[in-house]
């Protein structure tokens, strides 16, 4: 039984792309394009790791450093 589906890709507008296709992961463009989440800071359409655009990602690796840092800290402390 064959269906049609609609393509769930979200394009750089942050709007769904919507085109009729044959399989539940999307149209024969974007079937194998990785996912794409909402920035956590502004809602921006992003594949990243971590969940943040290019724009508002610095904060997040500062904030990664700092751990670092503060855990190698605190083991040489302990030691």
């Amino acid at each position: 039984m064959i269906r049609e589906y609609f393509c769930p890709y979200l394009l750089n507008t942050g709007k769904v792309h919507g085109v009729p296709c044959m399989r539940p992961e999307g149209c024969h463009l974007h079937w194998k394009a990785k996912s794409r989440i909402p920035c956590s800071e502004c809602g921006k359409p992003t594949g990243s790791t971590s969940g943040r655009c290019p724009l508002h990602v610095k904060g997040y690796y500062v904030i990664q450093y700092v751990n670092r840092l503060q855990d190698k800290a605190q083991c040489i402390q302990n030691s």
